[in-house]
């Protein structure tokens, strides 16, 4: 490891992202009027809540697998027949249609989990939970959790307009809700748990393997704020036009810091709680990385794939 390199135990992302005229997340239809996705927001000072319009974190994290699918197609990453389909269980598809994934040495859950983590890139880093024969369940948190993407109140605005369906006979007239707004967004990603088995309390892949799930998880989540897949995107794409915030990394054990963007003073918060930290725990413990637009976003997602390593101990990790 040479001194621009650091490893990374855990990474998180405070972001205030802009997106004009989008339609990404909707709850269904209530007779001709599309229902987006809302939620209340409660902060400090406020007389009541308010209700704002937002994106779920079941959304951001499936934008974020669908991405890391085509990365790992793209760079030959191991993937099971289901992560191979982007089937929704993943490893649990090849168990429950038979396929040929433990052979008869994997007899107890530490080496049934050791061939997942080798087998699928994707039940690694996304997390599975499936019952195999003898009523063991085999499951696995995922290494990336998404927070709510939510307006900030005053800050945001949804509106309604008419639309009418052509077709051969009548014209099947709808409104439609569009929003736009700052929203705010928040991720954390505990790095030092990819290819981690918590029943031996070790590593099942090598360090070489692990850089490469760990840029391709880097990358994925740049393209999930590149391209926010979604509801109606054919003719109401998000018009993105503004990411600032704050990357952290720890390098030891350690939370990397995150604030919400809810709060307006949360990258002044963010640069505190790094220092105190480092104070704390020893210089270099966290390192920010901050953008304001982005391209800046994407530059520092660069440099974090270029000296990031894989955290690496022989000690155990309380977990799951």
């Amino acid at each position: 490891m040479n001194s621009n390199q650091f490893p990374v135990y855990s990474l998180s992302v405070s972001g205030l992202i802009s997106w004009q005229l989008h339609a990404l997340n909707n709850e269904g239809n209530e007779g001709n009027q599309s229902l987006t996705r809302r939620y209340y927001i409660i902060q400090k000072g406020m007389d009541e809540p308010e209700y704002v319009n937002g994106v779920s974190g079941d959304m951001l994290k499936h934008i974020q697998s669908e991405h890391l699918h085509r990365i790992a197609i793209e760079e030959e990453l191991p993937l099971s027949l289901g992560g191979q389909q982007f089937h929704p269980d993943r490893i649990g598809y090849d168990l429950t249609t038979e396929q040929p994934v433990f052979t008869d040495k994997d007899t107890d859950l530490t080496a049934k989990t050791s061939r997942v983590l080798q087998c699928c890139t994707l039940s690694d880093l996304e997390g599975f939970m499936v019952t195999v024969k003898g009523g063991q369940t085999l499951k696995r948190e995922s290494v990336i959790e998404f927070g709510a993407v939510v307006g900030l109140p005053t800050k945001v605005k949804t509106t309604s307009y008419f639309h009418a369906k052509y077709g051969i006979d009548n014209p099947t007239p709808f409104n439609v809700q569009i929003s736009s707004g700052l929203y705010a967004t928040v991720l954390n990603i505990e790095a030092f748990r990819i290819g981690y088995n918590p029943h031996n309390f070790a590593y099942t892949i090598d360090t070489t393997e692990r850089k490469k799930r760990l840029d391709a998880l880097l990358k994925s989540v740049l393209y999930t704020y590149l391209q926010p897949n979604g509801a109606k995107r054919n003719t109401h794409l998000p018009h993105p036009d503004f990411f600032a915030g704050v990357i952290t990394v720890s390098t030891r054990r350690c939370p990397a810091p995150m604030v919400s963007p809810l709060e307006e003073s949360y990258t002044r918060q963010i640069e505190s709680l790094a220092n105190t930290l480092n104070h704390l725990n020893g210089a270099g413990t966290i390192h920010c990385f901050p953008f304001e637009t982005m391209a800046e976003f994407a530059q520092q997602i660069q440099v974090l794939i270029e000296q990031s390593q894989p955290w690496e101990s022989n000690r155990a990790e309380a977990i799951e």
